[in-house]
């Protein structure tokens, strides 16, 4: 099995097992800050905005630069592997001014663990060989969810991903005639309210999948300066949910840019509760970017293949 085919099988196992974790409510969100990287970050992110921004969620180097940011609060590292050197610089940096700190981990062994006060095991085993973050970015994003959220109600994941799958398969053959591995071609997520993080999970995805350059912004913010960036080869991925601010502007954004002969592309989502539209929204790029690999026949993830920058990539994080 090579690493795009374990990166789809690692989507399938969401189908089903994917539940609010079993973690006792004892804390107000406001308590709560999460620190990670990568898809680490975006999960705290998320938490962040589905709290309405009563936690927050911050990178591991401003805690490392200015520890007090953790005073009297429960800090939350998420972390898969538990090596990230910055995250358990920065738990031991926390320790004289949180109340608490957790490692949200699935390697309750590794370094940053120790040097937390409590650990939340994430029921993930490391896979034969490295993938793209997907059933682990989920895993991680329920557990900081939980923490943050009242509601433990767990939605028909088998509904949600038919039709995240159903949506990506259209939007794969709309698109495949203009993606190509040109240097010159940038993908872009544009989301408003939690589809933003969803948008920088995309664009990592992008990155490390196919090594395509990728970004992520908010539906206005795009709009003020990045618009001007786009290219004629550049796709846009517009998400769009039943919220009537965030369709009336998503929609209209996408009518100017096709206009004006750009490759843009709405994403409406056919669901209306906050989780059914996250579970969605994670399932559609994970589905998008595998099939835009299979399209292009890729075997591997691009960050395996590209062992110069994997090189850096390791130095610097672990």
């Amino acid at each position: 099995m090579n690493s795009i085919e374990l990166m789809k099988k690692e989507i399938e196992y969401q189908i089903g097992k994917l539940k609010f974790s079993g973690i006792e409510k004892n804390k107000k969100p406001s308590e709560f800050l999460f620190v990670g990287s990568g898809d680490s970050f975006v999960s705290g992110l998320i938490a962040s905005y589905e709290s309405n921004f009563n936690c927050l969620c911050i990178d591991p180097a401003e805690i490392i630069i200015n520890p007090t940011l953790s005073k009297n609060k429960t800090v939350c590292f998420i972390s898969i592997s538990g090596k990230t050197m910055a995250n358990i610089l920065a738990a031991k940096r926390v320790k004289k001014y949180c109340k608490e700190s957790i490692a949200i981990t699935a390697n309750p062994t590794s370094d940053l663990a120790k040097n937390c006060m409590k650990v939340i095991h994430l029921d993930y085993q490391k896979p034969s060989l490295p993938t793209a973050g997907t059933l682990s970015f989920m895993l991680t994003t329920m557990t900081a969810l939980a923490l943050v959220k009242k509601s433990n109600r767990v939605i028909n994941t088998k509904k949600v991903y038919e039709k995240a799958e159903e949506l990506s398969n259209d939007i794969i053959y709309k698109i495949k005639k203009y993606f190509s591995f040109s240097i010159d071609q940038s993908i872009f997520f544009l989301g408003s309210s939690t589809l933003f993080p969803i948008s920088c999970y995309g664009s990592l995805k992008i990155n490390e999948v196919l090594g395509l350059k990728s970004a992520a912004f908010s539906i206005e913010y795009f709009c003020h300066s990045p618009l001007f960036s786009l290219r004629d080869k550049d796709i846009l991925l517009i998400f769009s949910s039943k919220n009537q601010y965030i369709n009336k502007k998503a929609t209209r954004l996408n009518f100017l840019l096709n206009k004006q002969k750009f490759y843009s592309f709405l994403i409406e989502i056919p669901f209306n509760t906050n989780m059914e539209i996250l579970f969605f929204s994670s399932l559609f790029v994970q589905l998008l970017v595998y099939g835009l690999a299979k399209e292009k026949k890729l075997k591997n993830c691009y960050f395996l293949e590209n062992k110069g920058l994997l090189e850096i990539s390791s130095d610097l994080i672990y």
